[in-house]
């Protein structure tokens, strides 16, 4: 394989020359036998081809020759429609002429369609390297970065914190509330009774109740509860919850 300085007004691949074992001489000569079928697709090894243009004009070290843009253009379309005509190749044939019909997918249209899938192909592959390559600078935000300092309190702020965490806590306001007139031991005297006749939900015990004698039994319930006295389930959370007399 060699490349040799292309004179001015020539083609961009005219010094391209290659050695295969199939074929040995210019690229352009190969490409003229391929068409004519006078040598097997098949036969042509195209990664080998491309290696050879590699190390010819991309090489460590290797001197580029002639118009570099419009050469590779040129061997990159020739390169590409030699990987088209070995797909197009590959697709199995029919039988007979009926069967190809106007259901044979035309050489066109499957040019057409390769070219695109390699246009996405390639896209996809270079956003998946972008992503790789950025990935660092694009943390998750439920995750901390790790300091390399320790962190370090001051004594007074510490102190003012524990001293917050004891205070006591401010008297809800309770005035809308209007005044309470049922305590919590006449409700647990009536959940009591209600339960003498078996399990009941606490919706049907606060049915008939206002807002505040509904918080008051909930309290009611909920002390019995502690005491061991009823015995509460609820199959789900937030669902229907059931009170039944303990054993």
């Amino acid at each position: 394989m060699k490349a040799e300085p292309e004179p001015q007004g020539r083609r961009a691949l005219a010094a391209f020359t290659v050695e295969l074992d199939v074929y040995s001489g210019p690229y352009e000569g190969l490409l003229s036998l391929i068409l004519k079928h006078e040598l097997e697709i098949f036969e042509v090894p195209l990664r080998e081809l491309v290696s050879l243009y590699r190390s010819a004009y991309h090489a460590p070290g290797t001197q580029a020759l002639g118009s570099g843009l419009e050469r590779d253009a040129d061997f990159v379309d020739s390169a590409t429609s030699l990987v088209l005509l070995k797909g197009f190749a590959l697709i199995p044939t029919p039988e007979t002429e009926e069967e190809a019909g106007e259901e044979a997918l035309a050489p066109q249209d499957l040019e057409e369609r390769l070219v695109t899938y390699l246009k996405i192909r390639r896209g996809a592959e270079a956003l998946g390297e972008r992503f790789a390559k950025n990935a660092a600078l694009y943390p998750s935000g439920h995750a901390l970065r790790p300091r390399s300092r320790s962190l370090r309190v001051h004594p007074d702020r510490l102190a003012g914190a524990v001293r917050r965490a004891f205070l006591r806590t401010a008297e809800p306001e309770v005035g809308h509330l209007g005044p309470i007139t049922v305590t919590v031991d006449e409700l647990v005297g009536l959940i009591r009774t209600s339960l003498m006749r078996g399990p009941l939900s606490f919706e049907d015990l606060v049915r008939d109740m206002d807002r505040l004698r509904s918080a008051v039994a909930f309290a009611a319930t909920l002390s019995l509860a502690s005491e061991g006295q009823v015995n509460l389930s609820q199959d789900e959370p937030f669902g229907p919850l059931t009170l039944e007399p303990a054993e």
